[in-house]
């Protein structure tokens, strides 16, 4: 598009003329990420106040000119190309520290404020902000949450989400909120975590910073195959230790990494892993003997301890020079990001490879093994047209791999336009409209970063819906009658938290199923009108335990829809629901790690049944017995803003879902 005279006027003056660059070396050098797409905007408009965004952002509206936000451009998805033109939004010089308070554990910034820049400051005053994404000494804050990119440490820690208290959000019209994960109603952080700039920017974070711990202890053990590599970590996990972070390699890298950054990795060795652990000394200690023995009995060639800090940064500086040591073998390097359930990471990389040889490229295997969140970079030379062919079509291949595996197309990277169309391969119908909807509803002119995420023609390639229990569709068939009756409805469990006497009232009681206790992966899968009580009993007669509150007396679904539980909401990793209009939707699974879409978790979450109506549950159990002294708290009553109605009129247009939660009639 061409942004008029007048418009280029107004910007100028409000942001001042120097900060609004129209050039072409401009337009080229914002005009392209670390991923392959190209494509210039019309105009860069550099940001240097925070209080300038709300009536920027305004103006764009007003005038319905495309918005492409931008910072260090580190991401491999597309995330930050202008696809419609428009203007993208240096955001670079957004990068002030305001607060670090570690008596209440918390520190306050601008978005652009470098990841490593945190952990610097942080560091003399011994605390840490946990996520670590390798790109840390470049990546920004506001654009790790954008794609919920987590790094190493999220396996102990929890992901970017999880450790982000809340942010001041700007919606595409201009409006800002203040967004927390505990506040009543819908976890919209949760969603916006993840979204890539599609539903409006993060204007400012207040994350957590926790106290570094007093003893850390890494590891390096090499391995004859990455089969058993990967093995010894499902076998940490079932055996509860829970690292600080592993990391595996392949030869490929290996050796690249040792050529470039002289690491102290062995050459010969077909895999390895790096595997830290920190805590009391009495303790790593324990796990330090469990460590080695379960690498010992899957025939671990050698198993080493960093002696010195030196040592142990050494180490690490190698794994964070993996795409650098890569990059230093060819002019380009396309950097995969599935994600598949840890039992089937041997498998799937099985199958990668055989992916890699048959395309005819060559590419270095890397990943976050705890996760099952692995990173195939692919060198090649863009300039030769059969060569960018061969690796588009090797990075399609691996994701659609991963999705058959029970996977994700990505785990941390996102999908922007690069991997927009194997969206397909992922998920149905009915959950790729829903994730149209919720983009319509937060941005119904579709300006904020357009053209990512959402497959286009999705209708005819999305995947087959999944198979379905009956009463979950003898219920969906209810709701469909209902939604073409006029009929309201509403959604209940065991009814312990509404407390509702509606004439309408929509049961969850049939779903009373517990699907699944996964001990390899350490998952659980239960229908939503199972009670947290007879979960509890099953988890600890089949030796699992789940941070689920003790003393809750209703169901899953109900915990879930009214957010009594905070803790357990960062357990789930997969949900099914049916809509008012009785479609079923599917997000997420068995899986550590999720950045393919918006969060349906935590949109869901504290719902209250108002958007639609909870049949599934996917979360995390443990090995080891759960903390389960937090109470649940009473579902709190939620006055909607302009963001729930937007989306509650997208989903609900005849309002037949309601909820006394929601200030609706009983």
């Amino acid at each position: 598009m061409r942004i008029s005279p007048r418009v280029l006027k107004e910007l100028r003056r409000l942001l001042g003329p120097e900060n609004i660059l129209t050039d072409e070396i401009s337009l080229a050098l914002n005009g392209y990420d670390c991923s392959q797409s190209r494509h210039r905007p019309d105009a860069v408009a550099t940001v240097h106040n925070t209080a300038l965004l709300e009536p920027l952002v305004c103006l764009l509206a007003r005038e319905k000119i495309p918005f492409v936000p931008r910072a260090a451009a580190t991401n491999h998805a597309g995330s930050c190309a202008a696809v419609q033109g428009g203007v993208v939004l240096n955001l670079n010089p957004l990068d002030q520290i305001y607060q670090i308070d570690t008596t209440c554990g918390f520190a306050d910034m601008a978005p652009c404020t470098v990841t490593g820049d945190l952990q610097n400051a942080l560091a003399p005053l011994g605390f840490f902000y946990a996520p670590d994404p390798a790109s840390e000494k470049v990546s920004t804050l506001s654009g790790n949450l954008a794609q919920n990119a987590s790094g190493a440490r999220c396996l102990k820690y929890g992901n970017t989400s999880d450790n982000t208290i809340s942010i001041e959000f700007i919606s595409p019209s201009g409006e800002t909120f203040v967004l927390r994960h505990d506040a009543p109603g819908p976890d919209w952080l949760g969603l916006i975590a993840g979204s890539e700039g599609t539903l409006g920017l993060i204007k400012r974070l207040h994350v957590k910073i926790l106290p570094a711990p007093k003893h850390i202890k890494t590891f390096l053990a090499t391995f004859p195959s990455l089969a058993s590599s990967v093995q010894t970590v499902s076998d940490l996990v079932a055996r509860g230790l829970i690292p600080r972070c592993v990391e595996a390699m392949d030869q490929t890298t290996t050796r690249a990494v040792e050529d470039f950054a002289h690491a102290g990795y062995p050459k010969d060795a077909q895999a390895l892993l790096i595997i830290e652990l920190d805590g009391d000394i009495k303790h790593i200690k324990q796990d330090a003997q469990t460590l080695e023995e379960l690498c010992r009995s899957n025939g671990c060639d050698t198993f080493t301890a960093a002696r010195t800090e030196a040592e142990r940064e050494k180490l690490w500086r190698g794994r964070r020079a993996a795409y650098s040591a890569m990059a230093a073998l060819a002019p380009n390097v396309a950097v995969g990001d599935g994600t598949v359930p840890r039992s089937e990471l041997p498998r799937a990389l099985a199958e990668v490879r055989k992916v890699i040889d048959r395309c005819g490229v060559t590419a270095s295997l890397l990943f976050h093994a705890g996760d099952g969140n692995f990173h195939p970079q692919i060198v090649f030379d863009a300039r030769n047209s059969d060569q960018t062919r061969r690796v588009s079509r090797a990075l399609h291949e691996i994701l659609k791999t991963c999705v058959r595996f029970g996977g994700t197309v990505s785990g941390e990277h996102g999908i922007g336009v690069e991997k927009r169309a194997v969206m397909a391969c992922q998920y149905s119908r009915e959950t790729l409209r829903l994730f149209q909807k919720i983009k319509h509803a937060f941005d119904p002119d579709n300006l904020a970063n357009p053209s990512k995420i959402i497959p286009i023609g999705f209708e005819e390639k999305a995947a087959p819906s999944t198979e379905n229990d009956p009463a979950v569709l003898a219920l969906a068939t209810e709701i469909k009658h209902r939604f073409a009756q006029k009929i309201p409805s509403v959604i209940t469990g065991s009814n312990s938290q509404l407390k509702s006497t509606a004439a309408h009232i929509l049961s969850a009681a049939p779903l009373h199923r517990i699907l699944e206790i996964d001990k390899t992966n350490y998952m659980a899968v239960a229908q939503a009108g199972v009670k947290v009580q007879d979960l509890l009993s099953e988890l600890k007669m089949q030796g699992a335990d789940a941070k689920l509150p003790k003393s809750y007396t209703g169901t899953l679904g109900g915990l879930v829809a009214s957010k009594a539980a905070a803790e357990f909401i960062s357990q789930i990793t997969g949900i099914q629901v049916i809509l008012p209009d009785g479609d079923i939707v599917d997000y997420g699974g068995k899986l550590m790690k999720n950045a393919a879409g918006y969060n349906l978790c935590r949109l869901f979450c504290g719902s209250a049944g108002a958007l639609g109506m909870i049949t599934k549950l996917t979360f995390k159990i443990y090995a080891t017995a759960q903390d389960h002294a937090a109470k649940p708290r009473p579902l709190l009553s939620f006055t909607p803003d302009n963001l729930f109605r937007a989306l509650k009129k997208e989903l609900d247009p005849q309002g037949l879902f309601r909820s006394p939660a929601f200030g609706e009639e009983k």
